[in-house]
Formats: C-alpha cells, sequence, structure tokens
C-alpha cells in the first residue's frame, strides 16, 4: 500500500510539461518498435552478440533437420 502512496506523491510532484515530455519519449519509443523487425526486437531483449545469437540459431537449425531426418530414418 506504501509503495501505492509514493507513486503517487511522485506523479503529483511532476510537473505538466515533465509528463508531455515523457509522454512524447513513450510515443517515439513505441514507433521506434513498430518498425523494427522481430529479429531485431529478440536482439533486444537478449544481451549477446548478434554473431553468437545467430550461431546458436543456425546450431538449431541444424539439430533439427538432424533430428527430423533420424526420426525419418527410423520409420
Amino acid at each position: 500500500m506504501e509503495t501505492a502512496k509514493e507513486a503517487a506523491e511522485e506523479t503529483a510532484d511532476k510537473t505538466l510539461e515533465e509528463l508531455e515530455a515523457e509522454n512524447e519519449k513513450l510515443r517515439r519509443e513505441l514507433e521506434l518498435m513498430k518498425e523494427k523487425t522481430i529479429k531485431e526486437r529478440i536482439y533486444d531483449h537478449v544481451h549477446v552478440s548478434v554473431r553468437t545469437m545467430d550461431i546458436f540459431i543456425g546450431v538449431m537449425v541444424v539439430l533439427f533437420v538432424v533430428v527430423v531426418v533420424m526420426g525419418m530414418l527410423n520409420k
């Protein structure tokens, strides 16, 4: 309950200009998110290099193909 009171006090302390600036910043961020591809959004959340992520994805695809081929041979 105290955190809600603290949040209300913080909001009351902000001026209208600060709230408008924060709102504009969030709008710009939303527009950027709409423009990004799924791959770019995933890379933004995972904190590894793009090269490492690409290698990982490639290895997973190869393993998937191997599993499918093995399943077909064992039928």
